[in-house]
């Protein structure tokens, strides 16, 4: 059974993807030129986010990593989280520019909490689990380097935010 620590880190990392997805759906609706590519990265936010909770639902070890770190990354993921909030209630009542919004998500993924993510899905499997997780995301990943690409490819320039 986990504990505390591990359960409050699994509800942080799962809300954060549901934050960012969340995000990636109000860019949907704001730039409608760019709609089919916030589309796919919200999809597959939501997509992280359930693999998480089957993760916590069905496949959790007593220990998936040593309590200290789970604590510090469940701090910086619920610092995140509450960024993000406030992003989103400024972005709603002030749309950003096009280039914010694509420099606030490429800076975003590069983050704490989708930084773990992405290293945890590139890395080679220790487990079963581990295999069947990587397995269930597919190519759900790399929204870093697909945000930057996007941008070079549509001539985007990256703010300072």
């Amino acid at each position: 059974m986990p504990d505390k620590v591990t359960d409050q880190f699994l509800h942080e990392s799962i809300q954060l993807e549901i934050n960012v997805s969340d995000l990636y759906q109000l860019f949907y609706m704001k730039f409608p030129d760019d709609s089919e590519f916030w589309w796919q990265l919200s999809l597959e936010e939501v997509n992280h986010a359930a693999l998480l909770r089957s993760i916590n639902d069905l496949f959790l070890p007593e220990k998936i990593l040593p309590r200290n770190i789970l604590e510090k990354l469940s701090e910086e993921i619920s610092k995140a989280n509450q960024s993000i909030r406030e992003r989103i209630s400024r972005y709603k009542l002030n749309t950003p520019s096009r280039s914010e919004a694509f420099t606030y998500a490429y800076q975003l993924e590069l983050s704490a909490g989708e930084a773990h993510y992405e290293m945890f899905m590139n890395e080679i499997p220790e487990s079963n689990v581990e295999k069947i997780f990587q397995k269930l995301n597919g190519e759900d990943k790399n929204h870093a380097n697909r945000i930057d690409e996007y941008m070079k490819l549509n001539k985007i320039a990256r703010n300072r935010l």
